[in-house]
């Protein structure tokens, strides 16, 4: 995997080392596919038909000679295209894209649910922030008073 998605799950997956048993393949395989997608991202079918219209539109003004002065139009389609294509793409894959990785153990609330266990930094469950201290300490007055 070359993308930066692809990459990231793949060290993630790695990462899991022999956590990773045979029946986590499927999940596993399809992070990595969700991951590949999300890195190569085309223009999904709903956009696709207008954005040949758009681009044989283009095609027909520079045949004809018509310059659109001070604009780069080329640029400006390629932009839209490309931003269109990762938008959609991220938000149908990305859900599930985090869905596959949650249940594989990848992500913190994962790891959290399972009992703390590793965190990224290798040192088991995470540390604690001022949020989690503050409301360890509203626990204990509020069981002394009670």
């Amino acid at each position: 995997m070359t993308g930066t998605m692809g990459k990231a799950v793949g060290s993630s997956l790695r990462a899991l080392g022999d956590a990773l048993t045979e029946q986590d393949q499927g999940a596993a395989a399809l992070a990595r596919k969700y991951a590949g997608l999300i890195d190569n991202a085309a223009p999904s079918a709903v956009y696709a038909r207008h954005l040949q219209t758009i681009r044989h539109a283009l095609d027909v003004l520079r045949v004809e000679g018509i310059v659109l002065t001070g604009l780069d139009v080329e640029k400006a389609y390629d932009a839209i295209a490309v931003a269109l294509s990762a938008h959609s793409v991220a938000s149908d894959l990305g859900p599930k894209l985090l869905a596959v990785s949650t249940a594989l153990g990848l992500t913190p609330a994962a790891r959290a649910e399972r009992g703390g266990g590793k965190t990224g930094d290798g040192h088991g469950a995470r540390p604690k922030s001022k949020t989690d201290e503050l409301r360890t300490r509203r626990e204990s007055r509020a069981q002394r008073a009670g």
